[in-house]
């Protein structure tokens, strides 16, 4: 099956069973989805710790990748359990201080030539994905939060797919304007923010319960939009800098982890901070 065949059929797969869990599986706020964010955080993590260290074999990071799941864990913990407590801001100092701290008393190893690189990349490691999966993590906690899950991920998925068709059909002679990904095209581009913007304009428009303004969906779609193809950018640049195609082989036809949800990690706290700015969710 052709690469293309592999990514169309993982979609028919995955988004259904992705709407199901939403849909079907709300208990304990969404539990299982969160489940479902951890264990891509964990898997991420691992991608990104491939990818900085792609061409640093001897290179060992002060914490190991796994670590960082503590992060959108801290998360649910906090919106479920303890609410008057910012857990994730804890968490997250205290996972920091130990890159820190750990790279002080073992940096001496060689004579600390390496500290600066295995502290930036320990700290990256933490952050991407972990921290942006905290926003996953919140979406579940929003009144009516499948509305809200189920509307993020139209907007990005949408996103993705007409930037895609777009490209192919009217990108051929308007692609390399952003270096860092060369096959990309403006006429992608305009069609992956506008799309979804025009669609949850509409939304907005029909459909009362969104409690915005079409001109207010339109704001949120085209940010969400714009947020989701620079979380795509941003993932680029990192694969880029280690000369790598795929962050890795998890998904058929799209490569891994992070290359499945670069877009969505971006997108969701624009998208989050936007709704606050119009509605209280």
């Amino acid at each position: 099956m052709t690469s293309n065949g592999q990514r169309i059929l993982t979609g028919f797969i995955a988004v259904p069973a992705l709407l199901l869990i939403i849909l079907f599986l709300p208990h304990c706020h969404y539990l299982a989805f969160c489940l479902i964010v951890m264990a891509v955080s964990i898997l991420g993590s691992q991608e990104m710790h491939s990818i900085l260290l792609h061409d640093k074999e001897d290179m060992k990071l002060p914490l190991p990748y796994y670590a960082g799941v503590l992060i959108p864990l801290a998360s649910y913990l906090e919106n479920a359990f303890f609410p008057d407590i910012t857990l994730t801001l804890y968490t997250l100092i205290i996972l920091l201080s130990l890159v820190f701290f750990i790279e002080t008393i073992t940096g001496h190893r060689d004579n600390f030539h390496g500290t600066r690189d295995r502290a930036a990349y320990g700290v990256i490691q933490l952050v991407y994905p972990n921290l942006f999966a905290i926003f996953f993590i919140r979406l579940c906690f929003m009144d009516t939060a499948w509305m809200w899950l189920l509307t993020f991920f139209l907007l990005v998925f949408s996103c993705d797919t007409f930037a895609y068709f777009f490209g192919r059909w009217f990108g051929k002679n308007n692609r390399g304007i952003v270096k860092v990904s060369p096959n990309k095209s403006l006429a992608g581009f305009i069609a992956g923010a506008i799309i979804p913007a025009v669609i949850l304009a509409l939304l907005s428009f029909f459909f009362k319960k969104y409690d915005l303004i079409w001109w207010q969906g339109f704001i949120v779609g085209l940010c969400t939009a714009l947020g989701g193809i620079c979380g795509d950018l941003i993932e680029s640049a990192f694969k880029r800098s280690s000369e790598i195609k795929d962050s890795g082989r998890f998904v058929p036809g799209r490569g891994g982890i992070l290359d499945s949800v670069d877009s969505l990690l971006i997108a969701a706290p624009i998208y989050i901070a936007l709704l606050h700015v119009f509605i209280i969710v």
